[in-house]
């Protein structure tokens, strides 16, 4: 008797921790459906998490947690926001805040292993232009960035989550 209870309270922990399992996943997947369409409507926020100075070594590039920073764009409109702990020593010791920036951003291309590519180009004067890949990973909102010929003054990695505005 107390093996048949033994095992039915084993097989009820298992059927309860894999309907977490599943909730866990639908999660993602909508996450992930959020920042497509966030990012497909052109209105949206990639919040930094973590950001990777290439310029300084390929072996070990800097990283460093990001608080606060992010790139939001709305319409074709982008606005950023970096402090100046964030991005380094080379640059103004003032943060780098901008709204209004023109950009355009182009449709997902999608690749075999599921990550959606977005290419984000900056337009205007000359020190403010620049190009974002934005790579959206599969079923998550999670992204990886990658900003060249940047107007921060070198070329940059960044790690986030893309949300809707």
């Amino acid at each position: 008797m107390k093996t048949i209870v033994s095992l039915l309270l084993l097989v009820t922990i298992l059927l309860l921790g894999s309907g977490c399992k599943t909730t866990n996943v639908a999660t993602k997947k909508v996450n992930h459906e959020q920042a497509m369409q966030a990012l497909e409507q052109h209105r949206f926020k990639i919040v930094i998490e973590e950001i990777y100075d290439k310029s300084t070594s390929r072996r070990r590039p800097k990283q460093r947690f990001a608080s606060d920073c992010y790139f939001s764009m709305q319409g074709n409109e982008l606005s950023y926001y970096i402090s100046p702990e964030d991005i380094g020593s080379r640059t103004k010791r003032s943060p780098r805040h901008e709204h209004g920036l023109t950009a355009t951003l182009s449709k997902g291309e999608k690749q075999k292993n599921g990550d959606i590519h977005y290419e984000l180009k900056t337009n205007g004067e000359v020190t403010r232009i620049s190009t974002m890949l934005i790579i959206l990973y599969k079923d998550t909102n999670r992204c990886f960035v990658r900003l060249t010929k940047s107007f921060l003054g070198a070329n940059y990695n960044f790690t986030g989550y893309i949300l809707p505005q």
